[in-house]
C-alpha cells in the first residue's frame, strides 16, 4: 500500500495502480472529468501509462458550468 493525496486527501491505495485503475478503486462514476498528477495535467490516452507512486498529489476535477 502507498499514500496519495488525492483531492486534499490522503488516502492508502494499492501500489503501481495506474490512474484509470486509480479511478475504478475510487469509484469514479461521473464522465468529463481531468486529472492532474503533482500539478501536471495527464491526457486520457496516459491514464493506462501513468504509474501513480507513493506521496503523489491527485488531483480530479469536474467540469464546473457557469456563466
Amino acid at each position: 500500500m502507498i499514500k496519495v493525496s488525492v483531492n486534499g486527501e490522503i488516502k492508502e491505495i494499492e501500489a503501481n495502480l495506474n490512474i484509470k485503475q486509480l479511478i475504478e478503486a475510487l469509484n469514479y462514476k461521473q464522465k468529463g472529468f481531468a486529472v492532474a498528477v503533482n500539478t501536471t495535467f495527464v491526457s486520457i490516452k496516459a491514464y493506462e501509462e501513468t504509474i501513480i507512486k507513493n506521496g503523489d498529489t491527485i488531483d480530479i476535477l469536474a467540469p464546473v458550468q457557469g456563466g
